[in-house]
């Protein structure tokens, strides 16, 4: 198990590495964490998606086939009142 201080070090080579290939002036540290998140989701993340993806799955077994993207899209640009771009 990662102590604070591991996190802290991987977290800190993972930042340097992003900067050295980009401009610092392009990404903010907020962008940074959020970025470290997602590619170090934490135990109860990866249990809570993989019971996401189990449900899902469970769903379309029954019969579930949710709904067609461009149908959800439509509702949204109606309730939003936004143009088709």
């Amino acid at each position: 198990m990662a102590t604070a201080e591991d996190d802290l070090q991987q977290f800190n080579h993972f930042v340097r590495e992003r900067l050295s290939a980009t401009h610092a002036d392009d990404v903010s540290l907020v962008e940074l964490m959020e970025e470290w998140q997602l590619l170090h989701p934490t135990d109860e993340q990866v249990a809570q998606n993989v019971a996401a993806v189990k449900a899902a799955i469970e769903d379309f077994k029954s019969g579930d086939r949710g709904r067609p993207a461009g149908e959800l899209t439509r509702e949204l640009r109606k309730s939003l009142r936004t143009s088709k771009e």
